[in-house]
């Protein structure tokens, strides 16, 4: 980077960012200094370390962190308090990965924190050519991380939601202090980075456990929950876990939205008749790990009203999480991504949908394990488009994702087709499908940003 850059136009700033290390780009992990936090805690120094200067919820999981996120903040905005939210990645634009009360960062904010941090991550430069023995150039996340808490500080946030990038233990959000911490579900994903068992996995995402600080275990599984539970008693965290401290009831299963009926934690937090706004009977859980967040909030001068959780968790939206556009045919969009959220998927389709002509346009990423994907959705649809998402590189082409579905069902050749052009795909699927059709997008975030917007065009 060119000593003493200027950052003058919102394109001025994404080209700074795009222009650093983007492991969510790449998946590169070939320098060893990749996942350390010396080099991020060296970067919040120049900036006066924000992070210590938020009361922060720190959220990690395999599936389900990101929807947990969303409805923490719905419901401590619903309540009040001015409140962050770092999510990655963004869908349609940069600055809806920092929120505030649930409104994404616009560019002339984006525009002037990034000039604040660039003389910061000139400075890491200037330090990394006077040594050879570690790797101290910035990441795009590091410095998207530290945009974040820079924002949330100067917007005077009361609290601040963050969600884990990747993992957990070397995540460059991990140098956050968290007045609490929660783990969603457990599955495997990002194994080559992570480890190839789910209780490799659990521990790494453990790694967020801070001595002392209260954790809510959304993980059920038997080898990752005890894992988790060993390092927090490790850590003398105070732990609820879902598998013994949280029971809930659904009022039913048959509506898109899920109803709790009830939901008590530790036999002292009571609450009855709660909408959530997020379809799918998994968001059940992620709602128990919710309010288990906000039970303990509720300890630490962050009093609650049951009307604003009520409210809260009926108003949250979580964009391309079982998104469905009213249109004719309608548009059910979802980031699925690994087969822990695609095998939810199927089940939402084949729960709320049994009698619908279904179409599905997929791409995925090469790191994911798209074949297990491919197998879990192959066969619950009429008619399938293998695409690829054209601005990263990471796709699948569409002629592998063929391939490793020729396994997985007969018949593929009447109702399969390949298309290199996502927008090209939505249109033709949208073309054969009739009005009372369901076409079901999925496989990646970033096949759902390149198509998004066109569906919501379907729905006005």
């Amino acid at each position: 980077m060119p000593p003493n850059l200027q950052i003058q136009t919102f394109a001025d700033a994404q080209a700074f960012l795009f222009s650093r290390f983007d492991l969510e780009r790449t998946m590169n992990t070939s320098s060893p200094d990749t996942f350390k936090l010396d080099r991020m805690r060296q970067l919040a120094e120049l900036l006066g370390n924000p992070q210590k200067k938020i009361k922060t919820i720190h959220i990690a999981g395999t599936k389900g962190k990101g929807s947990v996120s969303s409805m923490v903040s719905q419901i401590l905005t619903n309540a009040g308090y001015t409140t962050g939210l770092f999510t990655s990645p963004h869908l349609e634009h940069l600055g809806q990965r920092f929120c505030i009360n649930g409104v994404p960062c616009c560019e002339e904010s984006l525009i002037e924190l990034i000039q604040q941090l660039v003389p910061a991550v000139e400075e890491m430069d200037r330090r990394d050519t006077q040594q050879t023995e570690v790797d101290l150039r910035p990441t795009f996340f590091e410095i998207t991380t530290a945009l974040a808490f820079l924002y949330f500080y100067r917007a005077g946030a009361d609290i601040a939601v963050v969600e884990v990038g990747l993992g957990g233990r070397l995540d460059s959000t991990n140098i956050c202090e968290p007045v609490v911490t929660a783990i969603t579900n457990i599955g495997l994903d990002h194994t080559e980075i992570l480890g190839d068992t789910l209780e490799l996995i659990a521990r790494e995402k453990a790694g967020i456990i801070k001595p002392g600080i209260p954790l809510i275990n959304g993980c059920t599984l038997d080898g990752p929950r005890q894992v988790i539970e060993r390092i927090a008693l490790e850590r003398q965290a105070p732990l609820v876990s879902l598998s013994t401290d949280i029971q809930f009831s659904p009022e039913n299963d048959s509506e898109i939205f899920p109803l709790l009926k009830s939901i008590s934690i530790q036999e002292t937090c009571y609450w009855e008749d709660l909408t959530i706004g997020i379809p799918g009977q998994h968001q059940l859980a992620n709602a128990a790990v919710c309010l288990g967040i906000i039970h303990e909030l509720g300890k630490q001068d962050f009093p609650i009203a049951d009307q604003a959780i009520k409210t809260g968790l009926a108003e949250v939206q979580c964009a391309g999480r079982l998104e469905l556009i009213d249109s004719r045919p309608q548009v059910l969009l979802d980031v699925a991504h690994n087969p822990n959220s695609v095998d939810a998927l199927a089940q939402f389709l084949t729960q709320h949908f049994p009698d619908t002509k279904l179409h599905l346009i997929l791409s995925c990423s090469k790191d994911k394990q798209y074949e297990e994907m491919t197998r879990l959705l192959i066969p619950l649809f009429h008619s399938i488009t293998f695409t690829k998402f054209t601005r990263n590189p990471r796709a699948v082409e569409p002629h592998v994702l063929y391939q490793s579905a020729v396994t997985a069902c007969n018949n593929l050749a009447s109702r399969t087709q390949t298309e290199s052009n996502p927008l090209t795909a939505f249109q033709q699927i949208l073309e054969r499908a009739n009005e009372n059709d369901l076409v079901v997008v999925t496989g990646s975030f970033y096949l759902i940003a390149e198509l998004r917007q066109q569906a919501l065009m379907l729905g006005n």
